[in-house]
């Protein structure tokens, strides 16, 4: 899944969320971003963008983490 998860940072970046990093869970992508990031990620239509690059790098989901430290 490390691969993966290189993946789906590298698609990421590609949508400028370069700061945005993939941790794998059970086959569930969990993403952690910056405050600033987090809104943008969930709402439409980078919302539709990120789920697309992340399920393309091979996850069956998707999820933001509020709590990473």
């Amino acid at each position: 899944m490390v691969i993966e998860a290189e993946m789906a940072e590298a698609e990421l970046g590609r949508l400028g969320l370069s700061d945005v990093r993939v941790h794998h869970r059970a086959g569930v992508a969990w993403l952690t971003a910056p405050a600033g990031d987090v809104a943008a990620i969930a709402c439409d239509p980078l919302r539709g963008e990120v789920v697309r690059a992340v399920r393309a790098a091979g996850f069956a989901g998707v999820g933001v983490d509020l709590d990473a430290h």
